[in-house]
């Protein structure tokens, strides 16, 4: 049973477990309620020789959620302040070990996006994933995978049912599926994460180990439900992944891009605004975007499916602080080089279809900055200050 420890105590016993032989090798969830009131806190960690300080912004929910492995000791003193104020915001902290049992963890661990880039997996519960909950958006799960071969065997065939053009709707056994294109990173909304757990039951697929794993961790956090002969989900639930595997830089991008497709599911008035923008968008970024995806053979996207084409728009603007980068350095040359016969016909409209990729990725980040204090590039909530 979880136990909430007066904040005085905690502090005397993270004080001497600091010099405990072995403490520095456990990793400690520290959850900090908050005083109602707060907008922008500081959060300032502090132990002999070791300093670090934290804002943190959340609109969402009174608590927000550190790891000793994240920030790097164990500390001896832990204070909140208001950031404007100075004013003390701390209601409670409650610490808790965090395990490495070996068993896949069932039960997600609350986290910012800052977080879970941080955490060591030195010191996840189980050697080949971590399993985190979205703190701000609790409705996403975010999986960390140990390499690319452990997320395949989990997500894969997810990702051939949901979103590979020409084998959508079925779910192909591994075999079939051998040496074809897997992502780097993924995404899920619960409706479609039913679908194929619904399938598999009726089709009688046999689930590796890792896809059952997984719809026993959708039922049991409420991301799918089961429902007479399936399962059924929602639209503001479901799961986005990452792998070690990858660059840190890299990971760092994949996961923001990822995030904002967890944010398409969750983010009330998001989807909607995505869906009015691309049907008010000038018709050559519209064309340009479809032949982006069209052409793009790696990623086989189902481009006719008409929520994923403006699902991967939302993550490719969004994804870096400035998507006119994307635009002149990635995407526009891609097009030129993949279509030669158009490139005439995309140079003519280039600066039409570029300014109008601009005015819809600025609409979308002023919605998310005045509804979720979010921005193009960042999904953290979390930002770190030097001493």
């Amino acid at each position: 049973m979880k136990r909430f420890i007066p904040f005085a105590f905690l502090l005397l016993l993270l004080t001497q477990l600091i010099y405990a032989d072995d403490a520095q090798n456990k990793n400690y969830m520290i959850p900090i309620r908050l005083k109602e009131g707060h907008d922008k806190v500081r959060v300032d960690f502090t132990a002999p020789g070791k300093h670090r300080i934290y804002t943190y912004r959340d609109l969402k929910n009174n608590t927000v959620t550190f790891y000793t492995s994240s920030i790097g000791f164990i500390p001896a003193d832990i204070s909140v302040q208001q950031f404007d104020t100075g004013l003390d915001m701390i209601d409670s902290v409650e610490m808790k070990e965090i395990v490495p049992d070996g068993k896949a963890p069932l039960t997600p661990l609350p986290a910012d996006f800052k977080q879970i880039l941080e955490n060591d997996p030195a010191q996840w519960r189980y050697s080949d994933w971590e399993v985190y909950r979205w703190e701000s958006f609790p409705g996403i799960l975010i999986i960390d995978f140990q390499n690319f071969n452990i997320q395949s065997h989990m997500l894969k065939r997810l990702s051939y049912f949901v979103e590979k053009r020409g084998y959508t709707g079925r779910i192909h056994s591994f075999l079939r599926l051998s040496g074809k294109t897997d992502w780097n990173a993924h995404n899920y909304k619960s409706a479609d994460l039913a679908a194929f757990f619904t399938e598999a039951q009726r089709s009688n697929a046999l689930l590796s180990s890792a896809e059952s794993y997984l719809r026993e961790l959708l039922l049991e956090n409420g991301i799918i439900e089961r429902s007479g002969e399936g399962y059924t989900g929602g639209e503001d639930k479901g799961i986005v992944s990452v792998s070690q595997e990858s660059a840190s830089h890299v990971r760092a991008l994949l996961l923001t891009h990822e995030g904002y497709h967890g944010l398409f599911y969750a983010a009330p008035g998001l989807k909607e605004l995505v869906y009015d923008q691309w049907d008010k968008l000038a018709p050559e970024a519209q064309e340009m975007w479809v032949d982006y995806l069209r052409t793009a053979d790696v990623w086989n996207y189902d481009y006719n499916n008409g929520y994923l084409l403006r699902n991967e728009m939302l993550g490719y603007m969004m994804q870096q602080k400035d998507f006119a980068e994307y635009f002149d350095n990635m995407m526009f040359p891609r097009l030129l080089k993949r279509i030669p016969d158009k490139a005439e016909h995309f140079q003519q409209n280039r600066d039409a279809a570029r300014q109008a990729f601009l005015d819809m990725a600025l609409k979308i980040a002023v919605f998310l900055q005045n509804n979720f204090n979010l921005s193009p590039g960042n999904l953290s909530y979390m930002r770190e200050v030097r001493p």
